[in-house]
């Protein structure tokens, strides 16, 4: 059974200077995505001025945790302390939450939807984590856009 796993850190749990550390910018959050991802494995990075969180779909959970943990702690030694680890639904729930903008610094800014987009669109997606963004993207847009007032 594949599992989604995501291994992160964001404004709640790092200072700044620790997410600087881990902050990638579209090229190299793509190639980290391709390093983890693999034939049986799905990856996607969301690397934003915030956060930096791995998006991992496997059949081996406790292994795809500890190789975006890895991945993680390369980029930045002192990070793994203020990492987070959810897996399956809370995964799930987590991005639907930031791409609604509920996680932000300030909450409801349009921006991170782009970003989750972005991040989406340079991953290295598969059925799974392909559906679990485009749910997310679209639940963030139903979100953000403007009320009917009939």
């Amino acid at each position: 059974m594949l599992r989604l796993v995501l291994v992160g850190t964001s404004h709640h749990h790092a200072p700044v200077e620790l997410r600087e550390q881990v902050a990638l910018d579209r090229v190299d959050a793509q190639a980290l995505a391709a390093r983890l991802a693999g034939e049986d494995r799905e990856a996607v990075c969301l690397s934003t001025c915030n956060r930096t969180e791995l998006y991992l779909v496997a059949a081996d959970a406790e292994q795809a945790e500890q190789d975006a943990a890895a991945a993680l702690a390369s980029l930045g030694p002192e990070i793994e302390p203020a990492l987070y680890r959810l897996q399956d639904r809370a995964a799930a729930h987590h991005l639907f939450r930031v791409a609604a903008g509920l996680d932000s610094l300030v909450p409801g800014e349009g921006e991170i939807l782009g970003q989750v987009r972005v991040a989406h669109e340079v991953g290295t997606t598969g059925p799974v984590l392909d559906r679990v963004f485009r749910q997310a993207l679209h639940a963030g847009r139903k979100v953000s856009s403007p009320r009917s007032t009939s």
